[in-house]
Formats: structure tokens, sequence, C-alpha cells
């Protein structure tokens, strides 16, 4: 690794689309005030000192077509043109999208393109509308592009990479970028989630890959209101042996922060202190797999309050700071029995992965 520089990659007034809703409906939180926010508490609080700030360019509709079949980008198209119009479920087009949609790729993109060509070591783009959850064909969950699953791929094709790991920390299921690697080898896709355990759904432990791809992916589903330790616990016994396993040349992390437990839409309970623990053991991973390095595309995290002092705790643990003492870290007591559950979810899944296919 050549160079230790980090780089923030923002979108603010290139992400104009609203979808018609307002809060308290789930679509009305996903809105430009997020990144204006972010960046105004980064700035303010000195956050960004060290740190290199870009401008994200605008991706092609042909960058998209990556991984996306042709109908679904036809349709993100013609939906803006027209103005509005619903595109799958929680999934609502207005005429910015195109526009907002194609500048939070072109983000991914050129924070995957920075950090494999020794020009900085982590790069982070503060992008939106989000894309995890969408599929090969689908837009869905407030996702219209998968941002991180064309970046990763798009990486691919550079000779010098040939493994990539996604680590996806959003609060709900990557079902989109799963599906997209399910068969693909090349890709490791790992998620830490909220999963209800009472009512199955996609994202169980059991889905571990298919064909070629089998073992590839690793989901992490934990309990509703899981606190920062079954999260720290999930990072050292699940997700960094794991990695260190599959030896990727890069990780890329789809930031989703709405785990934190005061965010509107997620319904776990962590704050900040987890977020710098991620952050920090990717650094770790990255400089003992002398690994070109990582890079970070924003999901999502909905309380305007409290995405900026998580972003901060991300930069500070990619820099090797100490743990920083930030505003929404307050003392909650954790719920024992969740805890257990959990430590025997991760259990089960140690003997998943471990055992032959």
């Amino acid at each position: 690794m050549s160079s230790n520089v980090i780089t923030l990659i923002e979108q603010m007034g290139l992400d104009q689309h609203v979808a018609p809703f307002v809060v308290p409906f789930m679509e009305g939180f996903e809105n430009p005030e997020r990144i204006q926010m972010t960046l105004r508490y980064l700035e303010e609080n000195k956050a960004l000192k060290g740190i290199l700030k870009m401008k994200t360019p605008r991706a092609s509709c042909d960058d998209a077509l990556l991984v996306h079949s042709p109908y679904l980008v036809h349709s993100i198209e013609v939906m803006s043109a027209l103005g509005g119009g619903q595109l799958g479920e929680s999934a609502y087009a207005s005429e910015d999208l195109l526009s907002s949609a194609l500048h939070a790729l072109g983000g991914a993109l050129l924070a995957a393109e920075l950090a494999i060509d020794d020009s900085c070591k982590h790069s982070f783009a503060l992008i939106r509308p989000p894309g995890h959850h969408a599929t090969t064909s689908s837009s869905m969950g407030l996702c219209f592009f998968n941002n991180v699953a064309v970046a990763a791929r798009s990486i691919l094709k550079d000779e010098n990479v040939e493994k990539v790991t996604i680590l996806d920390i959003d609060d709900h299921f990557g079902n989109g970028t799963a599906e997209i690697f399910y068969d693909d080898p090349s890709v490791q896709f790992i998620s830490i989630h909220e999963y209800n355990h009472e009512s199955f759904g996609l994202g169980h432990f059991r889905e571990t890959g298919r064909g070629k791809g089998q073992g590839t992916n690793v989901n992490i589903p934990l309990h509703e209101e899981s606190p920062d330790s079954s999260y720290q616990t999930a990072m050292t016994k699940i997700v960094v042996p794991a990695i260190e396993e599959f030896n990727p040349d890069i990780i890329a992390v789809s930031a989703g922060y709405d785990a934190h437990f005061a965010d509107p839409i997620g319904d776990m309970c962590i704050d900040s202190r987890t977020y710098w623990f991620i952050a920090s053991e990717v650094e770790k991973l990255v400089t003992s797999l002398s690994m070109k390095g990582s890079f970070w595309v924003l999901e999502g995290g909905y309380n305007p309050l409290t995405l900026g002092p998580c972003v901060r705790a991300t930069l500070e643990g990619l820099q090797g700071k100490n743990l920083p003492q930030l505003e929404d870290q307050e003392e909650r007591d954790e719920d024992e029995e969740i805890v257990k559950k959990n430590k025997r979810i991760i259990k089960n899944i140690r003997k998943e992965i471990s055992s032959p296919q």
C-alpha cells in the first residue's frame, strides 16, 4: 500500500430525488437532508481534517448494465422522464431519480477505483439513493441501482483484482447484492442484519451460495434490539475469520447506519461505537492481508442527527484513531436474553460455514 490517504466522495446538490411521500412514511426519511446534515456535522466538528474531498461524477446507464438487466435500467429512465411512478415495492420514481441514481452510482464507482489504484487506502462514498436491495431485474426498498454491486463488478475487470469481499452492515438484509453474486466465487458477500426468527425470510444463515459460489455467502441474522456487544461478537467470531480465509484483494462495505438505536426505520440497539469498531477491524484486515484497501458506500441511516456521528466514527476507525467519545454514545441496558440468542446463532453459523458442503 503506497498511500494511507482517505477520500470522502460526496453528492450534495446532485441528489434531488425525493419520493412522493412525507414523514412518517419510510420513503420520506430517504431524502437530501441525510447528506446535507452529515456533511455539515463533519465540517463543523473538523472531522474531515486530513481527508481528501471529491465530488461524485455521473455514471452512465451502461455502467448499471454491469449487473442489471436492460429492462430495469430502461424502466428507471422511463419513469424519471414521466416524472413519477412505482418501480417496485417501496421504490418510487421522481423526475430527478435518474440523475440522482446515476450520480450515486458514479460515487460508488469512483470510490472503488480510488481504492485499487493506490491513490488512497480507504474511500467513502456519501451518496443516495441507496442500492443494496436492487436485484438484477428489480428495484425495491428505496434502492434503484445496486451501487456497491456495480462497483465491485467494475473493479473485478482489473487484472490485479481477483476477489472482492462485500461486507453489508445495514440493518436490513442486502438481498439484491446476495442475489447478484450468489453463484460467483470471486465475490464473498457477508451481511450482518436484523432478522425475524419467528417468521422466516431471506437472509437466513443457511443461505450460503450456490454452484461455484457455494460458501461465499455468509449471513449473520441477529435478533431485533441487538446491542453493540452482539455486533462485536459477530465481527470477531464470524466476519474477520471469514475474510481472512477468503483473502480478498479489496473490501467493499455497504455502509448502512440504520441499526443505530435512534434510527426511525431500523430496530437494533447500537451506536457510533460499533461503527468505529467495524471500521477499525476493516482497517486491520486491509493491513494484515496486504489488500489494496477498502471502499465504503452509504446505504441506510435515516436519522440525520445520528448519521454524522456514525460516519465520523467510521472515518476515525479507518484512520486508526482511538474510539471517539461522541454525543450519541449513551449508556443503554443490554437485553441479556437477546445476547444469549445471538451467541447461539453465531455458534450455529460457525458450524454451518465450517462443515463440508
